[in-house]
């Protein structure tokens, strides 16, 4: 079976799969000091300044392009004669294919808040399934992201500080220009529809109050990259807006989750099921096996995010029988976690003592109890075939 990653030499129908870097530019080192490197930034969003992680090597841009050649029918024959699986791609791959624009974040964003962030991430858009993933940086990498962010924030002008008394109005504008269509506001507005709009309750901790006002009454002055539509506004509008995001009373709570994990199913269990249904759906993608991927093993099998390499492939069965003793413990780590990094609508990120490691699939919810339970009872049942 040819594995998705040996097509990515490939061009199928005008459908290229390498994104080659422009003229001129040349990849920045794999320098440990650098915070863009080793948190691996590039993976999923475009870094100003910095040239673009060839589609070997990014999530986001690989899976725009299993898109791209399910829509054209002859790249799809193609794909289909050289990979027997194409199909299940198709069907699974669907995350990471939006992400947050890296420059408008730059452009708006305290950049104190973005080292707690990275620190330690939780849920900002209760509808996106994919999350910020946890990295493991150092202070002098932390602080290169920080200084960055602070260079690239644009300047705005100063604006009267946040009054009570424009609450009311806040709110009855924020029904009537349609923000809630697109956000959620806390425990007050919870039926937004749009996965990629922000919380808007998470404000109060990613931005002061003059860059609010200034995102508000046009976000495209403060970055060419927002996707926000600028709608208008009088300046006492503005400020009844943004004093609604930051001081309308809240009264979310956090999930009362509990971490643990199901008993194992009851019916037996074959590695093709817990392959198509987890490792080869989920797992594959940061750890493979280097001897099917024409030597790429992936961040979670080489090392990344900051994280060291760890050795371990999922991609075959024998890769996943080396350390299936440690499985149910990275699940169980990512259900810890949950609670923080998976939030419904209306509900807030809880806060807690995170586990030393990860769990996994990082930066994705838990697997849920039926895929964990058939997980569980394959390596109960000794792993067959």
């Amino acid at each position: 079976m040819r594995p998705l990653l040996a097509l990515f030499g490939l061009t199928l129908f005008g459908l290229s799969l390498a994104a080659p870097v422009p003229a001129g530019e040349v990849p920045p080192p794999d320098d440990p000091a650098s915070g863009w490197v080793a948190g691996d930034c590039a993976r999923c969003h475009v870094v100003p300044d910095q040239p673009a992680e060839p589609r070997v090597r990014s999530c986001a841009t690989c899976h725009e392009w299993v898109q791209e050649v399910a829509a054209n029918p002859k790249a799809r024959a193609r794909a289909l004669e050289l990979f027997p699986d194409w199909e299940r791609y198709e069907q699974t791959v669907h995350s990471y294919l939006e992400v947050p624009s890296l420059a408008a974040a730059m452009a708006r964003l305290d950049p104190d808040h973005v080292v707690r962030y990275l620190q330690d991430p939780h849920d900002l858009r209760p509808r996106l399934d994919e999350g910020m993933p946890r990295f493991a940086l150092t202070p002098l990498q932390l602080r290169e992201l920080r200084d960055a962010f602070a260079e690239a924030q644009v300047d705005v002008p100063r604006t009267p500080k946040p009054k009570k008394r424009r609450v009311a109005t806040g709110e009855a504008l924020f029904a009537e220009k349609g923000c809630a269509a697109c956000h959620s506001l806390g425990d007050r507005h919870t039926e937004a529809g749009i996965p990629m709009a922000p919380d808007l309750a998470h404000t109060r901790d990613r931005m002061d109050a003059d860059h609010v006002a200034a995102w508000i009454a046009d976000p495209s002055a403060v970055s060419a990259a927002a996707t926000m539509p600028t709608v208008p506004l009088t300046e006492d509008e503005v400020l009844a807006l943004r004093d609604y995001v930051l001081l309308a009373p809240l009264g979310w709570e956090a999930d009362a989750t509990t971490a643990e994990l199901p008993a194992p199913a009851a019916e037996p269990v074959t590695w093709e099921q817990v392959n198509v249904r987890v490792f080869g759906r989920i797992c594959v993608h940061c750890h493979m096996a280097p001897e099917l991927n024409e030597g790429r093993a992936g961040p979670g099998n080489a090392g990344g995010f900051g994280w060291a390499a760890t050795g371990i492939e999922l991609q075959t069965r024998e890769g996943v029988m080396a350390v299936a003793d440690r499985i149910p413990d990275a699940l169980l780590r990512r259900r810890h976690e949950a609670a923080r990094d998976v939030v419904l609508p209306g509900r807030r990120p809880a806060t807690g003592t995170r586990p030393e490691r990860p769990g996994m699939p990082l930066g994705l919810p838990p697997l849920d109890d039926a895929d964990t339970a058939l997980v569980l009872a394959w390596i109960a049942q000794g792993m067959p075939e």
